[in-house]
């Protein structure tokens, strides 16, 4: 019998197994979409201004949205089947392509990310399309999200041959649809849940992943001048405090790693904010990196940058508060604990806003001596907050 998932003979839907663990696979799928996220760092630290800023979130987004998409199919249906994995290869190969197009993503590749996005997404909804005659009870879920992937595949197809203007309108709108599908699919989670165990395993991984890209941007930041020097040393020495602080602040402080079970429409809303609330860490991660690089070159920073480097810092922190707020079941307990975290978050934008810290590596520990006063907050949870964050024991669903 297959170790993820099984079908019932009452409902012939999806049931999750016990323990289910991520594969090989998946960590080899997980590492090509980092490629993805590492050519667009790349090109961001080397136009790391607000255009370049727009044109890194923007692609960012819609790399994630893949991922996002393929992660949720595999932890519902993958039966790690012969012609599942045959599809997975040929969509690591569209992932691929989108990386050599990522480089250059408003410029003379545009249309090799297009075409690559299309493919992914014309190969996603095939997936779903896979499971149609076997899961009966599943074909709402798998109709709405074929028909959206389809719909996406046709704007990302028709914008190849359109001027940017145009191409950049049928790529929002796909982004849009990107942003909108948890909700088209909302009736649905609580009686078609993801994997409680797998899909949070699946996050912490792609975590784990971009915080090494954090480790990367480090070394490529020492090595980025004809010498070393002191400004690039200490910048380095401030990323890499501030990637070993996220990495706390995500696995030991709010623990987002832990079991989800969505067992009501309640838990169904706190997955939903618990999955996007990655969208603005995974943002002020890569932007960090790609500051980093881009820092220590240098000696002085403009303002622009300075700006940007305090946005992806206080992105990640918006996003650890959100996972955090999503962790704790109590409505009073999330305002009262995300309260104080916002306040620091606001105060470090204000002494942004105040003081004009051009000195790279200032800048950087700056940053990290603020995740030091956010992470002892979070040590400081009361109680009652700790328990309610408590890993609680999987209840299996029902098996007859």
């Amino acid at each position: 019998m297959n170790d993820r998932v099984r079908a019932t003979a009452h409902t012939d839907v999806p049931v999750h197994m016990d323990g289910r663990k991520a594969t090989w696979f998946e960590l080899f799928f997980d590492l090509v979409f980092v490629v993805a996220v590492a050519q667009l760092t790349g090109a961001f630290s080397h136009h790391y201004d607000w255009e370049g800023a727009g044109v890194f979130v923007f692609g960012l987004l819609v790399v994630w949205w893949c991922w996002l998409g393929q992660t949720f199919f595999a932890t519902r249906f993958d039966e790690d089947l012969p012609g599942q994995r045959r599809l997975g290869l040929v969509q690591i190969l569209a992932v691929a392509w989108m990386a050599y197009g990522a480089t250059e993503l408003s410029h003379g590749r545009a249309w090799v990310f297009a075409s690559g996005v299309a493919a992914f997404k014309l190969l996603l909804a095939c997936a779903y399309g896979m499971g149609w005659r076997k899961w009966h009870g599943a074909r709402g879920l798998i109709r709405t999200y074929a028909a959206v992937y389809c719909v996406q595949a046709i704007l990302w197809a028709g914008s190849l041959t359109l001027p940017t203007q145009a191409r950049w309108l049928l790529w929002s709108l796909a982004l849009i649809l990107d942003q909108a599908t948890p909700w088209l699919v909302a009736r649905y989670t609580h009686a078609l849940p993801p994997h409680p165990e797998h899909l949070p395993e699946r996050f912490g991984l792609f975590t784990i992943i971009l915080l090494g890209e954090g480790m990367a941007s480090t070394v490529h930041a020492l090595d980025h001048g004809p010498a070393l020097t002191a400004n690039a040393l200490f910048a380095a020495l401030g990323a890499a405090l501030l990637t070993f602080m996220i990495w706390i602040g995500y696995f030991d402080r709010v623990r987002a790693q832990r079991e989800r079970e969505v067992m009501d429409r309640h838990a169904g809303r706190d997955l939903r904010l618990w999955a996007y609330a990655h969208v603005p860490l995974y943002l002020g991660l890569a932007a960090l990196a790609a500051g980093t690089v881009h820092a220590a070159g240098l000696d002085t920073l403009s303002r622009s940058s300075q700006w940007i480097f305090v946005g992806g810092t206080t992105s990640v922190m918006l996003g650890l508060t959100l996972l955090g707020a999503a962790s704790t079941p109590d409505p009073g307990h999330r305002l009262r604990r995300a309260a104080p975290h916002a306040l620091v978050a606001a105060l470090f934008i204000a002494a942004a806003g105040g003081v004009c810290i051009t000195n790279p590596a200032v800048l950087f520990l700056a940053g990290a001596g603020v995740f030091v006063v956010q992470l002892s907050m979070a040590r400081l949870v009361p109680r009652t907050d700790r328990q309610n964050q408590a890993i609680r024991p999987h209840k299996p669903q029902n098996k007859k």
